[in-house]
């Protein structure tokens, strides 16, 4: 969500950078979040928002939606996105409108999170170890000995085993 966003705000100033100079240089001055700015890209960031420009608005429209977050229910998120997608469709930053529809149309699944502790990181996890077997090993013949590899370093097997005869 928070990139269909940094993208609006990207494309926003790529089109405002011909006619704004203070933008040159700013990219990454932009697409962060002030506490994690460091001093140069604060000044700078303080610039452009003291311009006014619609870089600034754009940024200011993300650091908005971000406030959804902080809802406590389901309808509490659901009016909070109603007001901040209606201030960000009546602006004139067509990037930002684009984002907004997109999560419009997610809007089922992003409120579904609200209230939530559930997350896809432990399914990332998996797939992060099984993409680092296939670089390591730089691909597997079939199926089968990926499938293999994947049981064995992830199946927490135990390889003290003792036999008896």
């Amino acid at each position: 969500m928070v990139r269909y966003l940094s993208d609006g705000i990207d494309k926003t100033r790529r089109e405002e950078v011909k006619t704004a100079p203070v933008l040159k240089k700013s990219r990454y001055a932009v697409l962060k979040r002030l506490d994690t700015m460091t001093a140069n890209q604060r000044a700078k960031f303080d610039q452009i928002n003291a311009a006014n420009l619609l870089t600034a608005k754009a940024w200011r429209m993300r650091e908005n939606f971000l406030e959804l977050y902080e809802c406590k229910t389901k309808s509490e998120a659901k009016a909070f996105f109603d007001r901040w997608y209606e201030n960000v469709i009546h602006s004139n930053i067509a990037p930002m409108k684009q984002a907004a529809k997109t999560l419009k149309n997610h809007l089922e699944g992003i409120i579904n999170q609200i209230g939530s502790s559930l997350s896809n990181a432990r399914a990332e996890q998996g797939n992060n170890k099984i993409a680092r077997l296939q670089r390591v090993a730089y691909g597997y013949r079939n199926i089968n000995n990926l499938r293999t590899a994947i049981l064995f370093f992830n199946g927490n097997l135990d390889l003290n085993i003792k036999m008896t005869y």
